[in-house]
């Protein structure tokens, strides 16, 4: 049996043309002003985020060409105090931007680096604080150990101690133990032997490496004995 071919329908008519336009113009003519005043959102919003865009995009490389001005004076001693100058004005300026953040961590080096350990100390303080909870850079770790280094050198080690240890729980490995013997001797110039010990017999059973046992051991053996009770005279 022969396969009938499929009719091509011609082209539509002029008239069939308009007539279904008018009929589509109809369906949506009470909808009209609802979908015109959506277009006009999206379009606006199209515009706004493409404008917000290139703004921060602009603000992100205005700050970027501004740290780089600055990064020629990072290691000349004399100009320090000129380089953080121009740190702060960038923070100032550009505040959200990521070169922002990194200009918050070369002044509070610059500042630890040329002895002024307590405005260094908050210089981290406020990067920290800057970075969040989800700091997105990595950061932690390097920016808690530089802020207790900033209380070690003033002489301030049970503070010190207090912010190290909670990074010295949270890694682990090699640097864990770098982390834990320093915090040992934090604990011991605060005058807390006791911390000192607990720390040492951690890291004693840690170790795997009879040079560093060794260490531990030594370091426990010289933690002073509590004196024994003295004996109470006998009553006559």
């Amino acid at each position: 049996m022969a396969r009938r071919k499929p009719r091509r329908r011609g082209p539509q008519e002029p008239e069939d043309i308009l007539g279904s336009a008018q009929q589509t113009l109809d369906y949506i003519r009470p909808y009209l002003k609802w979908l015109i005043t959506a277009g006009v959102i999206l379009v606006l919003g199209l515009l706004g985020w493409g404008g917000y865009a290139y703004l921060k995009h602009s603000r992100e490389a205005n700050a970027q060409a501004a740290l780089e001005q600055v990064r020629p004076q990072l290691n000349q001693p004399d100009q320090a105090a000129e380089a953080i100058k121009k740190l702060d004005a960038l923070i100032q300026d550009y505040p959200s931007a990521k070169s922002a953040q990194v200009a918050r961590l070369f002044k509070a080096h610059l500042l630890y680096q040329t002895g002024k350990y307590a405005d260094a100390a908050k210089a981290y303080e406020e990067l920290r604080s800057s970075l969040g909870n989800q700091e997105p850079y990595g950061w932690e770790p390097f920016v808690t150990e530089s802020l207790s280094y900033c209380y070690e050198a003033q002489g301030d080690y049970a503070k010190a101690a207090q912010i190290l240890k909670p990074l010295a729980d949270q890694v682990g490995g090699n640097y864990q133990t770098v982390l834990l013997a320093r915090l040992a001797l934090l604990y011991e110039k605060a005058g807390n032997r006791s911390a000192a010990d607990m720390v040492y017999q951690r890291l004693l059973s840690q170790t795997e490496n009879p040079a560093l046992a060794s260490y531990w051991k030594e370091r426990l053996a010289s933690s002073p004995k509590k004196a024994p009770p003295a004996d109470k005279p006998e009553k006559k």
